[in-house]
């Protein structure tokens, strides 16, 4: 790459950046669109929601679905921004400039990024202007679609587990302490209630371990690569600063987009987390010493799979969580110094 680019620090890591950004987003639409787990997934969506018996479990279910859909809005306005900024930087540049002898570029300057197709650029300029924004294009819209997925899948996770949560606290809340412990298995309403629950945790835990195979080895590659391209966007920031910071705006946004990208998968795994224990909480804060024996002990197999909370990993080696996220970040720092160092 630094061969291709001429010697040219700056055009070195504009290329790998972008090289690493493709291989992240064609490796993502590539694994979901081979993947059996995706349509498993959906399908356990639409018998999630055949199965909800009152008004109050579909309206807990359609805010965390109106949730996911708030967050896939946003992430995808602000990826579009980005991607609309990044593409009109030479055009930007080019208006801005009043050096007229500095207005007069060569053509690969006009480019969104450095690109070496082995051809004369000013000779073919438009159609490799065109091959480069319809390839931004792609990469974003597929980014957007795969998080997108991403986001509503753990939200609908998350309904589930809240769902659950609100039926174990609805458990023997109209007993009281003169309740028949001795009640037949036929006519304990409380026992099937909780075998109903118990059903349904054991659903919902599948249904996130769907997820936690679908995405383990995309967000694998995904995490590692934006640590290195986040680390050299940043270098290439910092470089661009001494020129003008109309010269590290685009770095800049770059830098930010691969922030929030990481951000997103992370924080949407934190969810994962949070809401897969609510279960156990929910049994807590129950009148569950109103229930039968065989109730409680179906209490107890809920609590014992609970205390194990459902997670999101990349490749089973990084958990994904807001302290995570920490993490990821030190570790791009350490990267962004040891680059710099060698400036």
């Amino acid at each position: 790459m630094y061969v291709i680019s001429g010697g040219d620090i700056n055009n070195m890591i504009e290329g790998t950046t972008a090289a690493m950004i493709s291989v992240i987003f064609s490796y993502k639409v590539a694994t979901v669109m081979f993947s059996k787990n995706v349509k498993s997934c959906l399908k356990m969506i639409e018998n999630d929601w055949l199965s909800l018996n009152t008004d109050e479990e579909k309206s807990i279910l359609q805010y965390h679905t109106l949730h996911g859909q708030y967050l896939t809005t946003s992430y995808a306005v602000f990826m579009h921004m980005t991607q609309v900024f990044y593409l009109l930087k030479p055009v930007i540049l080019t208006i801005l400039e009043t050096d007229v002898a500095n207005s007069t570029k060569t053509s690969a300057s006009s480019l969104p990024f450095f690109v070496d197709y082995g051809v004369d650029i000013d000779r073919f300029f438009y159609p490799i202007t065109i091959h480069c924004y319809l390839a931004v294009f792609a990469h974003v819209f597929s980014t957007i679609a795969v998080d997108g997925l991403y986001c509503t899948l753990i939200q609908h996770a998350c309904g589930m587990f809240s769902i659950i949560g609100h039926m174990l606290e609805d458990i023997g809340k109209n007993n009281n302490i003169h309740f028949d412990l001795t009640l037949n298995k036929t006519k304990d309403d409380d026992y099937k209630k909780a075998l109903n629950c118990l059903r349904r945790h054991l659903q919902a835990i599948e249904f996130a371990e769907l997820i936690e195979a679908t995405f383990s080895h995309i967000l694998l590659i995904s995490v590692n690569l934006n640590v290195i391209g986040g680390s050299m966007t940043g270098i290439q920031m910092v470089m661009n600063l001494n020129k003008g910071a109309r010269d590290a705006a685009a770095p800049m946004a770059i830098y930010i987009a691969q922030l929030v990208h990481i951000f997103l998968q992370f924080w949407q795994a934190q969810f994962l987390l949070d809401y897969s224990v609510i279960p156990y909480d929910s049994i807590c804060r129950g009148n569950w010493y109103y229930t039968s024996k065989r109730c409680q002990r179906l209490f107890l197999l809920i609590m014992t799979r609970t205390v194990s909370p459902c997670k999101i990993t990349a490749g089973k080696i990084i958990t994904l969580s807001i302290e995570g996220f920490g993490t990821v970040l030190k570790t791009m720092m350490s990267y962004f110094t040891v680059l710099r160092s060698f400036q």
